[in-house]
């Protein structure tokens, strides 16, 4: 799978890289699956980076 392509939160896959949110960390552009992913990762991005997506726990959930 792309990792550009995945949300590093959640590990949803990511539609429209020109319309998803991303933010840029250490010079790597990072995609999400919905704006509230973004807000996460800013908070912590080392967390995501290492650990991977976190798997719903307790976290917001929505469909596509």
């Amino acid at each position: 799978m792309d990792k550009e392509k995945t949300c590093p939160v959640m590990g949803n896959p990511v539609g429209d890289l020109a319309t998803a949110p991303s933010y840029e960390y250490k010079g790597t552009t990072y995609y999400f699956c919905c704006p509230p992913c973004k807000d996460s990762f800013k908070q912590d991005p080392e967390k995501y980076i290492n650990n991977g997506p976190t798997r719903p726990m307790g976290h917001h959930h929505h469909h596509h």
